[in-house]
């Protein structure tokens, strides 16, 4: 998640927001897993905002969207 949500941080989500928005951050479930990633208009996927991690690209078909991500905060 990082440059963008630091290690260790809160993250606070709206589970009621699930429509995607290009370039929005979202929860979502793929596998078994729960991630966080930023929407991609143009390629309908949800991208990796780490750039270590460019290669996890998730189609929006493959997803189970939990909310979108409105505040994070830094563990202090």
């Amino acid at each position: 998640m990082q440059p963008v949500i630091k290690h260790r941080a809160i993250i606070v989500a709206d589970l009621s927001q699930k429509l995607l928005i290009d370039e929005a951050i979202y929860v979502l479930f793929h596998g078994a897993k729960m991630w966080v990633k930023s929407y991609d208009l143009k390629s309908r996927s949800l991208l990796s905002i780490n750039p270590k991690y460019s290669h996890l690209i998730y189609p929006q078909e493959d997803v189970h969207i939990v909310g979108r991500v409105l505040l994070t905060f830094t563990n202090l």
